[in-house]
């Protein structure tokens, strides 16, 4: 894999993010931010103390973040990022709503492909359990653990299922009659 290309930053949180400050990210989000979960509809992080503790597990569970595109128009923007959770690549769209004067004040994330985000759910809901005890970290662990093995396998036994049945892209040098 090629290094990443350094874009400019005009989005305080992708710098942040970038060089693993923990402090400047959570200055990126406004006093009453919202976070929206990845990984369930039913799970919020609200206020800085909340998103404090989220964005220093998801600082701890990814390695290599780094940005490839940033889109922003009036109060909406996002970032596009790729890095790797245990060893396995992901890509990360930050979709934030701004308040005027630039902070966050909502936040929703969304991964792909899905046996990454089995990995994901496992080590930030396991980081974060830990953080009230490590009994809750292990039971979640344990919970998520078995999503992991069935979207890798189905991963890797699904496309050569479905691989097959799709038609065959027209040849580029084929020449019309």
């Amino acid at each position: 894999m090629s290094a990443p290309v350094a874009l400019p930053t005009s989005l305080p949180l992708r710098a942040a993010m970038e060089a693993r400050d923990l402090t400047a990210v959570v200055d990126a989000f406004s006093a009453d931010a919202v976070i929206h979960s990845p990984l369930t509809g039913r799970l919020t992080f609200r206020g800085r103390e909340q998103i404090r503790a989220t964005m220093q597990v998801i600082l701890e569970v990814f390695d290599e973040l780094h940005y490839t595109d940033e889109l922003r128009d009036g109060d909406s923007a996002m970032l596009l990022a790729s890095a790797r959770v245990d060893g396995t690549d992901i890509d990360i769209l930050d979709h934030m709503r701004l308040d005027q004067s630039g902070k966050i004040r909502e936040l929703t994330v969304f991964f792909r492909p899905m046996p990454a985000i089995a990995v994901a759910m496992r080590l930030i809901g396991s980081g974060l359990g830990c953080r009230r005890s490590r009994a809750r970290g292990q039971v979640i662990a344990l919970m998520t653990r078995p999503l992991g093995l069935m979207t890798a396998s189905g991963d890797r036994l699904g496309v050569r299922l479905i691989g097959p049945t799709l038609p065959s892209p027209p040849s580029a040098t084929k020449e019309e009659p």
